[in-house]
């Protein structure tokens, strides 16, 4: 992936390059891949759609989990949360020997995948707790 290093700042597209912003900087990346419908009827593409709906049901059960915790969470997570918790989540995805592939899903995976996550790699969620039971 390239990334800006001069002036000019850039977002949007222009002549098939993309830029845009992120929390690491400017970045630039050319446009391309399959279309959508490919990917959505092609038996080529079978794969692929079992793996876009596993990632997405750990995508879902990330975002009620966070959801339930929220106020928790409010000051406690980092900004890569999101994604180590989806990848988290895929592993327990991943590991359901119930349901066949592209229709796994977290109920049926091993939890104990996730014993141990901590919402912020830069502190301990059990010291968070601790701060905001003294801050009552």
């Amino acid at each position: 992936m390239a990334e800006q290093s001069g002036i000019i700042k850039l977002k949007g597209t222009l002549g098939g390059i993309s830029f845009y912003k992120t929390s690491d900087g400017y970045l630039a990346r050319e446009k391309g891949g399959v279309s959508a419908q490919r990917i959505a009827t092609d038996p080529v593409f079978q794969r692929t759609r079992e793996n876009n709906a596993e990632f997405a049901t750990a995508g879902k059960a990330g975002k009620l989990m966070r959801n339930s915790i929220q106020v928790l969470l409010q000051n406690a997570k980092d900004r890569r949360c999101v994604g180590r918790l989806t990848r988290a989540l895929l592993s327990v995805i991943k590991s359901d020997t119930v349901n066949i592939r592209g229709e796994r899903n977290v109920q049926e995976g091993n939890m104990q995948l996730i014993n141990g996550f901590e919402f912020n790699q830069n502190g301990k969620l059990g010291s968070t707790f601790l701060l905001l039971l003294y801050a009552r």
